[in-house]
């Protein structure tokens, strides 16, 4: 590793965020030495630069991993959203489940290994411990990406001792932070502006969608919008369970909230779906008083896959919302999906 490599990967990033005319705050330039330094590592296969960024919501932790991804030369490198890898590795390890000869620890190294190829760069974006049946799965990823020497950079709104922050469960990732911590260089991204909150408006993507409270005709026609007609609803089945969509036609998918988010949907099934519908369209979301954790649940999982995946989402509904997202979801978890939730803007009146 040199300096030149170190300031060269440094002064691209610097590059990026001029010209999409951005300017670096204290705290996301504290940071950048640390990305710079493991962004080196990778390049020259020298090992123990990986970094595990953590900070609130809006900070520009995702901007920043995606600035410095492309701005390593490097061929052998992989950006994985975690939600997504995770789900992959998982289903690849046991897909041979139950067949004569599986055996589950060679099923996840070669599942690893179709995953990763020769990457010598791997960049997570969002990673989280959700459960217990996760703890000792990424623990084990944790452990082989640094066996293979793998130079790893991971974003997170939790610090790593707050992962699986169940009390009754957290005892078992345990192993996992102490891997973090003693594997990886932690450092938080904790400015005090939540950028996607003071953001102008967007234009495509997420930011294009709309929060609708209480949809009339001319804010839906303000929002480019039109109500599905009866002979328009179709039944998709991106998994295992059927969901009834009131219109999916032209890379847009309308749903009410009742067929989807209180049906037994999955983040899987949004992120089958979100491939062919980029524009998403939610209707008939109740207040924040409705009780109903699991379909909320659902809701926040929704707003995080079409976050990451760049779909519009238009909401209709939720008259209340007072920028507090309802569920019962961590602390930490509900934050992350209002600040995603509030780029979501009323339509400019035609």
């Amino acid at each position: 590793m040199t300096s030149v490599h170190v300031e060269s990967i440094s002064s691209a990033v610097r590059r990026a965020a001029g010209t999409q005319g951005l300017v670096l705050d204290a705290a996301q330039l504290a940071v950048l030495p640390l990305l710079a330094r493991a962004g080196a590592a990778a390049t020259s296969g020298a090992a123990g630069s990986s970094v595990y960024l953590w900070g609130p919501p809006g900070r520009g932790k995702t901007w920043l991993l995606d600035a410095f991804y492309e701005s390593v030369p490097l061929a052998e490198k992989r950006r994985l959203h975690f939600h997504d890898f995770f789900r992959e590795l998982h289903a690849r390890t046991f897909e041979g489940y139950g067949r004569k000869g599986f055996a589950q620890q060679s099923a996840f190294a070669a599942g690893l290994d179709a995953l990763l190829g020769d990457a010598r760069l791997l960049c997570f974006d969002e990673f989280h411990v959700n459960g217990p049946a996760d703890a000792a799965f990424v623990t084990r990823l944790l452990r082989q990406v640094d066996e293979r020497g793998i130079v790893l950079v991971a974003t997170s709104n939790y610090a790593p001792h707050e992962l699986l922050p169940d009390p009754m469960f957290h005892h078992l990732f345990e192993p996992g932070i102490e891997l973090i911590t003693t594997r990886l260089q932690v450092a938080a991204l904790d400015g005090p502006l939540d950028y996607r909150s003071a953001r102008p408006r967007g234009t495509s993507g997420f930011a294009a969608g709309h929060h609708l409270r209480r949809p009339d005709a001319r804010s839906l026609a303000a929002a480019g919008l039109r109500t599905p007609e009866p002979e328009e609803a179709e039944v998709l089945a991106p998994g295992s369970v059927a969901l009834k969509a009131a219109r999916a036609a032209d890379g847009q998918v309308w749903f009410t909230f009742a067929d989807l988010c209180a049906a037994r949907s999955a983040a899987s099934d949004y992120l089958a779906l979100a491939g062919e519908y980029r524009h998403w369209v939610v209707s008939g979301v109740p207040d924040t008083t409705h009780e109903a954790p699991f379909a909320w649940q659902r809701f926040g999982n929704l707003v995080d896959v079409l976050y990451d995946a760049g779909c519009r989402l238009d909401v209709l509904g939720l008259s209340d919302y007072a920028g507090t997202f309802p569920g019962t979801a961590h602390g930490i978890d509900l934050a992350r999906i209002s600040s995603r939730f509030g780029m979501l803007a009323p339509p400019v009146p035609v």
